[in-house]
């Protein structure tokens, strides 16, 4: 012969019939360098009836005189390969392992628990209202409702947009102090100035119409919401360097002015009633169209707080707050811990401290440097910012309402001091709407 397909000598030549999904499933062949079935390519050895529908093969000597088959093993006299050495018996595996048992068990061992725990829930009857009752809120001390704001898109049109839902939010005869706060973890001060602009507009709403302060601030926070519930990050968001000018005019209150006095029975009222709220809603235009995204830090390892109370404290149960925690320069290099260590900002607790001096003895705050350990074993060392983000600023807000509340002058006098408070949170980014509550 003149040329060879393998090596002299015996071989075997066997075909093998696979299924044709088998062979078009790229996903048996995705790790595979090479073509499939490519020439010369390795193969597993019998039995072949594991991956093979159909299966023959023939033997013989290549490239060499022709001898008796007899003398290659598993070779027939006939040329054809024995039939027993191309298949056999294929173990079956079975999942019925001891492995696969412990996990079966663990996992109905588990929704066994889930069952006895849960199940008996839908069949025990709860007391809750159908509607909203104002005596409902008389079993509650306060709500407050925290909206935090920390940086990026959370600037003061995103602040403004949130607290107007905030404060719509005011269930109607509300029986308990009605708290709203705005929490600035980005310790900016063009954004406390800001709230201050926008209670003003809040407290500047007029008491006429045969209705209270509270009806009236009601209806014009309803319609605000209206005017600003569709706008978006783009539009009033961090990357925004100047507000449009009908988005500015919505956001603010001017809209919402206009279209309440021209649908609504504030139209039967002279202009001068109204000159106190368009005073301050220009105020916060103004504010808000004066250097849109543009803020200047506040010292950095102090408290800032502000309380607003309305003109008249009879006349609604709304309270608005703002917060502002110290936000110390830290070192990168520092692990940020609960616990004073070195490069940490702290302050000290005696040990005859109350909860209302607590604010007070914040202020009077150090950071742990390196070689100058602290070993006052008396007071308590406390981090400045136990908590980094926008949780710790939730736990901020949480101990200074807690401490307003306790105030002489907010009590109720009532079983309703000792009753349990709500507590709603309301993302910067989002809207809560007049019925939420």
């Amino acid at each position: 012969p003149q040329s060879c397909f393998g090596k002299r000598g015996p071989m075997y030549i066997v075909a093998c019939a696979v299924n044709q999904s088998a062979y078009d499933d790229g996903s048996q062949w995705q790790n595979s360098k090479d073509k499939r079935f490519s020439p010369g390519q390795k193969v597993m050895p019998p039995p072949f009836n594991d991956r093979c529908v159909a299966v023959a093969g023939r033997c013989g000597h290549a490239c060499e005189p022709h001898s008796g088959n007899h003398t290659i093993p598993h070779c027939l006299p006939n040329g054809y390969i024995n039939i027993s050495a191309l298949v056999g018996d294929i173990p079956i595996k079975y999942n019925r392992v001891t492995p696969v048992f412990a996990f079966v068990y663990v996992l109905l061992f588990g929704f066994a628990v889930k069952m006895v725990m849960l199940c008996p829930g839908i069949f025990s009857p709860y007391r809750h209202c159908a509607y909203y009752d104002p005596e409902l809120t008389r079993e509650l001390k306060y709500i407050l409702v925290v909206g935090v704001t920390g940086g990026g898109d959370e600037g003061k049109g995103t602040m403004v947009r949130n607290t107007i839902g905030m404060v719509a939010g005011l269930p109607p005869a509300c029986q308990c102090r009605f708290v709203v706060c705005n929490n600035e973890e980005g310790h900016r001060l063009e954004m406390m100035t800001c709230w201050g602009k926008f209670c003003n507009v809040v407290g500047a709403m007029p008491n006429f119409g045969g209705r209270t302060y509270e009806d009236n601030l009601r209806q014009f926070t309803a319609v605000w919401c209206e005017e600003t519930k569709n706008m978006k990050l783009d539009s009033v968001g961090g990357k925004v360097k100047q507000l449009d000018p009908s988005i500015l005019a919505r956001l603010c209150g001017k809209t919402t002015l206009a279209k309440i006095r021209k649908e609504d029975n504030w139209s039967r009222f002279p202009q001068q009633a109204y000159a106190k709220l368009e005073a301050a809603i220009s105020a916060l235009e103004e504010d808000l169209a004066t250097d849109y995204n543009k803020f200047t830090p506040m010292t950095p390892h102090r408290d800032y707080v502000r309380d607003w109370t309305p003109p008249d404290v009879r006349s609604t149960m709304l309270r608005m707050h703002f917060t502002s925690r110290a936000k110390p320069k830290e070192d990168a290099r520092n692990i940020m811990v609960q616990h004073v260590a070195v490069g940490t900002w702290y302050y000290k607790v005696p040990p005859n401290a109350t909860p209302k001096d607590w604010l007070k003895l914040r202020e009077n705050c150090h950071e742990m440097v390196y070689a100058q350990n602290d070993d006052d074993e008396v007071n308590v060392k406390v981090p400045l910012r136990s908590s980094h983000g926008k949780a710790g600023g939730l736990n901020f807000v949480d101990n200074y309402i807690t401490i307003v509340n306790d105030r002489p002058e907010n009590s109720y006098g009532t079983e309703q001091d000792e009753a349990p408070s709500l507590y709603a949170i309301a993302d910067a980014r989002h809207q809560f709407q007049p019925d939420f509550f």
